[in-house]
């Protein structure tokens, strides 16, 4: 039995304290068990991703494919500084400054020429955000691949400078749909297991664009006459031509459907971009499920503000987020880039 004094302790234990202990307990277990998956060495995490790429071969072949078109950013924003660097384009545009016996061009052309690209690429991604639910993601793709299409014609045979900064404006405008909606793409439908690395090729291919329009510059110099830097630009229509080859077979996003209620171009989508042997009904879910928590934090009250995103809780997830696309600004690289005149 027993005593008064046993029965007291016990009678003021209060049940928040018992269920306390039980949540205590099983957060215990939960980050056991997750550190037991996540507390890796580097062979065993290369390993892990190894396998995670051979399962979902199919998706990663499509995810290079689609992040091809953020290569156009890199380019782009190298193409400025290396144009102006040629004589001819200088000769071409500018104007013949005695003092110096060397061909000029104004500065305000230069200014606006360097921030046309950046006006477009403004207004491009936030496009993006607007039209990617109502359209779609592959009406945007399109959009981007023509528009940097007719762009890129433009920048070749443009006759005089106020050509060549609307060329350069739409071109900006593509870039800017090109930089924002394969990430959108990619991230939402990519596994969890794939879905960090496949993210992180944004800046990869973008460093790739910006060593791209230095070796076209470098092989262009040699070049004597207006085809020096027109060939430049002429890689800015080679991309996006060679990806709308592909584009038609390229399946819209299974997120995309599932948001609409069409399920079974859901599935077909599914089966096209992870091909036939996957689990599409675990695929369904895992959407379902996504997109149920996505618009429960849309619907909280503490996620509808600007300023919760630099709340105490958010901060660091934001500072992160933006600094990965934005500390390549931090390099010099587009100083330098705009000093080569």
């Amino acid at each position: 039995m027993p005593s008064n004094d046993t029965k007291f302790e016990m009678a003021s234990i209060d049940k928040n304290d018992i269920a306390h202990l039980e949540i205590t307990s099983v957060d215990s277990k939960t980050r056991q068990e997750v550190l037991r998956v996540t507390d890796l060495s580097a062979k065993a995490q290369y390993a892990k991703l190894g396998a995670a790429i051979k399962k979902d071969k199919r998706f990663v072949w499509w995810t290079l494919y689609v992040m091809l078109l953020v290569f156009s950013w890199g380019y782009d924003a190298g193409l400025s500084g290396v144009a102006i660097a040629f004589p001819e384009f200088r000769k071409h545009y500018g104007n013949y400054f005695a003092d110096g016996e060397q061909w000029v061009i104004p500065a305000l052309w230069q200014s606006l020429w360097n921030a046309a690209s950046t006006i477009g690429q403004v207004f491009g991604g936030y496009a993006a955000g607007q039209f990617a639910d109502v359209t779609g993601r592959k009406p945007l793709l399109y959009t981007a691949v023509f528009l940097s299409l007719a762009s890129s014609f433009a920048l070749v045979f443009a006759p005089n400078l106020p050509v060549l900064f609307v060329s350069k404006l739409l071109l900006g405008l593509a870039v800017g749909l090109s930089t924002a909606t394969p990430p959108l793409y990619v991230t939402e439908n990519a596994p969890a297991s794939l879905r960090s690395t496949a993210s992180s090729l944004t800046n990869v291919i973008i460093v790739f664009g910006f060593f791209a329009s230095s070796m076209t510059g470098f092989g262009a110099s040699k070049i004597h006459g207006p085809w020096s830097y027109r060939l430049a630009f002429c890689m800015t229509f080679l991309l996006p031509a060679l990806f709308l080859c592909v584009l038609p077979f390229f399946p819209e996003s299974p997120v995309w459907y599932i948001k609409k209620g069409r399920e079974a171009d859901a599935r077909k989508a599914i089966v096209k971009l992870f091909g036939a042997d996957t689990d599409v009904d675990e695929r369904i879910e895992i959407i379902r499920v996504e997109l149920q928590q996505a618009e429960a934090e849309a619907n909280g009250k503490s996620q509808t503000s600007w300023k919760a995103i630099f709340s105490k809780e958010n901060r660091t997830r934001t500072f992160v987020s933006v600094l990965g696309l934005q500390a390549q600004n931090c390099s010099g690289g587009y100083l330098l880039g705009k000093m080569n005149h």
